[in-house]
């Protein structure tokens, strides 16, 4: 039998070069979404829905699924799973076809491919570079406004990143809402200009 992959996982946090704080889960909840995913916990998907809420990473600029936070956002896309996403409406998925996690940047509107599976992505989210990833969709002084935000929560940048007046983002007027709207805004956008 494979080991579960919970100590692999927790030794990655302990070395983790990003700052990483694991929210709690309840039990309960935990070996709910491992049912609903259909995984187990010799994967780091299920290691992530037992034994965390999610993993806050980099001050809270990016958000790693776990716990009841996977199953609610697994569905949102037809051949795709939702297994994170940051406070600028970047949403990370997994493909159904080929397991790759694909980024939705809100700099161009377009899922972009990482040539990383889930777990090699979890370990980037905590040891890779991810001030040289993010550099310019960041605007000095943000750690601070992002760590004030709830875990459900990220930032809404007007004009949007992906539009011509929309750069440097630092000149960008901010406000806190919820990530479920930021999916919502980030979706009609994308509608509006496959319209347009």
């Amino acid at each position: 039998m494979e080991p579960r992959a919970w100590p692999l996982v927790s030794r990655w946090i302990d070395e983790a070069a990003n700052d990483v704080t694991v929210l709690p889960v309840e039990e309960p909840a935990g070996r709910a979404a491992l049912e609903a995913l259909g995984v187990t916990e010799r994967s780091v998907l299920g290691a992530l829905a037992v034994h965390t809420g999610g993993l806050l990473v980099d001050h809270g600029w990016l958000r790693v699924h776990g716990g009841s936070t996977l199953p609610e956002w697994g569905g949102r896309l037809g051949d795709a799973f939702v297994v994170g996403h940051d406070v600028v409406a970047g949403f990370y998925a997994v493909g159904e076809a080929d397991g790759e996690v694909r980024y939705l940047a809100p700099d161009s509107l377009e899922w972009e491919g990482t040539e990383m599976g889930h777990a090699a992505w979890v370990h980037w989210t905590l040891a890779g570079d991810l001030s040289g990833f993010y550099e310019n969709l960041r605007w000095p002084g943000w750690p601070e406004e992002v760590a004030a935000l709830a875990p459900d929560q990220g930032l809404t940048l007007y004009p949007p990143p992906f539009t011509r007046e929309g750069h440097p983002v630092a000149d960008a007027t901010r406000g806190p809402t919820s990530v479920t709207e930021l999916w919502d805004v980030q979706h009609r956008f994308i509608d509006e200009l496959k319209a347009g």
